[in-house]
């Protein structure tokens, strides 16, 4: 399935690359070597100029602060002015580093050892157009503390460009979290791959603008290991989109129903309805309360719109399930939780169609009415997508917010897994997982969907995509990456405050025009 997605590791698995690496005879010093010239080019290449006045490299003792000796002696080599500190004695292929660059540049590598030393470089750093952080890699684990804690401080004084090797020194590689002193970098190199906390926040703001190096692992070193997610591709989401017969028909494309609306929330139902038919699927219909008929027929004039049985405060009652199920027998995929509200109708509706409907989405209060009930996921009679964001999550598997987006990776694995369906967990960034332990990122989008309503598009988009005929998880991940795309679009002519989730509707076809057009 992968087409040029970008692979995201762990450390744990780095490691095991590390040690496979050498166990082949790829020697530590020539991956550190070759990590510190692909950083110090880029570098050069993107800063140009600033680069001939003055770098300070901070650095610790292990590989990280190798890499970041190897970075300033190549810049030093080409023309900058360079000073490096480090925090104890080097070890392994960071000692290496550590001689070749106090051979080249005499005087100008000092052994840091207390917080008096330390201090004495502070207007150094202070002063620095560039800084590079080498203090701590993905092997530490809790909060930087003593020396290093100092050091930390330190470098975030600093007036000049931050660049962090491989991570920001202080964060935990393996997640959002941030589990003390942590340098807020302007530039991270990631060394050989993206690490999970590159991508999940709050981790990822301190990350800055993350590059990816090139270090010279073997190719039989990187088989050894498996990534705890990929990046989804723009390449990927072409090849996925569903094939549109140049002969078809409304029929060829898929019937989406669109289960929801009540009484104060019409317009959800209306957005996720239109966001099908513009992911191409051939006709959409939507089940609403009787009191909203009016309002929908008018909203959305290409949908075909059915009343059902409803309360007085405007939801589905219990007597719409018969009707709905009896519509929901004629549809390619059923999307169930726009603007539903919650009682004891609507969570007949969702149950019902669990147990009844072939290809089902659950959204927002399709996913509440299933609070106390999540194991009912399990025993669906069809093939479940459920697009919660954190919140609806922490109210259907426990735990906190918090949490949960700093472990969104692990969090949404383990949903899919127990619940046997594919999770949408909703970002940013926002993490598509599959029962298999699959688990795909979309790191696109921006502050634009942060409206109420942006996810009933979402959810339009992945039901027309999958009605068209992907299958689930192909649906999902160009839904996602659809959906952010036209966001990053829209805001490229306006601010992203004022863009309204109906704005998302007429940008999509443009969007999905791009990935036909990639092949």
């Amino acid at each position: 399935m992968n087409f040029a997605m970008q692979p995201v590791f762990s450390s744990g698995a780095i490691k095991v690359l590390d040690r496979e690496s050498e166990r082949l005879g790829v020697a530590q010093l020539l991956l550190m070597e070759s990590a510190a010239r692909g950083g110090a080019e880029y570098l050069q290449r993107t800063l140009g100029r600033p680069l001939r006045r003055y770098v300070f490299a901070v650095c610790g003792k292990g590989g990280n602060g190798g890499d970041a000796l190897g970075i300033a002696r190549w810049l030093g080599l080409w023309g900058t002015e360079v000073l490096a500190i480090i925090l104890g004695d080097p070890v392994g292929a960071a000692a290496a580093q550590a001689n070749a660059f106090a051979a080249s540049f005499p005087g100008r590598l000092f052994r840091v050892r207390s917080s008096r030393d330390l201090e004495k470089f502070r207007d150094a750093l202070v002063r620095a157009d560039l800084v590079i952080d080498g203090l701590l890699g993905v092997g530490i684990k809790g909060a930087a503390k003593g020396l290093a804690a100092k050091a930390i401080e330190l470098i975030n004084e600093s007036l000049g460009l931050v660049v962090a090797v491989d991570i920001p020194s202080g964060l935990d590689a393996d997640s959002g979290e941030i589990p003390g002193p942590a340098v807020e970098a302007d530039i991270t190199l990631a060394m050989g791959a993206l690490k999970p906390c590159h991508l999940l926040p709050p981790a990822a703001r301190h990350c800055g603008e993350v590059e990816v190096i090139d270090v010279a692992y073997p190719q039989t070193a990187w088989d050894a290991v498996e990534p705890v997610a990929e990046v989804i591709s723009e390449t990927f989401c072409a090849a996925a989109l569903p094939y549109r017969d140049p002969f078809g028909h409304k029929g060829t494309f898929g019937k989406v129903l669109v289960v929801g609306g009540s009484v104060g929330m019409a317009g959800a139902a209306a957005l996720a309805a239109e966001a099908a038919y513009r992911a191409g699927a051939g006709l959409v219909h939507i089940a609403c309360p009787e009191p909203l008929y009016s309002v929908l027929e008018t909203s959305v004039t290409e949908v075909l719109v059915h009343p059902f049985p409803a309360t007085k405060k405007g939801i589905f009652s219990k007597e719409a399930v018969r009707g709905i199920l009896q519509l929901a027998k004629e549809m390619d995929v059923v999307i169930c939780g726009p603007g539903l509200g919650k009682g004891e109708g609507p969570q007949a509706v969702v149950r019902a169609l669990l147990e009844k409907v072939p290809r089902l989405l659950l959204d927002a209060d399709g996913l509440n009415a299933l609070v106390g009930r999540a194991e009912l996921l399990r025993t669906s009679s069809g093939s479940v997508v459920v697009t919660p964001h954190p919140g609806e999550f922490v109210r259907l598997m426990g735990g906190s917010v918090d949490s949960v987006v700093a472990h969104k990776i692990e969090q949404a694995r383990a949903a899919a897994r127990e619940w046997d369906v594919v999770v949408v967990l909703k970002g940013p960034p926002t993490a598509v997982a599959t029962p298999n332990g699959d688990v795909y990122l979309n790191i696109g989008g921006n502050t634009a969907l942060a409206h109420g309503g942006s996810g009933d598009v979402l959810s339009g988009l992945i039901g027309g995509i999958w009605a068209g005929g992907a299958e689930a998880l192909e649906a999902a991940c160009v839904g996602v990456y659809v959906h952010a795309k036209v966001g990053e679009e829209l805001a490229a002519e306006a601010s992203q405050r004022g863009i309204l989730p109906g704005d998302l509707l007429g940008l999509i076809p443009e969007v999905l025009q791009r990935l036909e057009s990639t092949f």
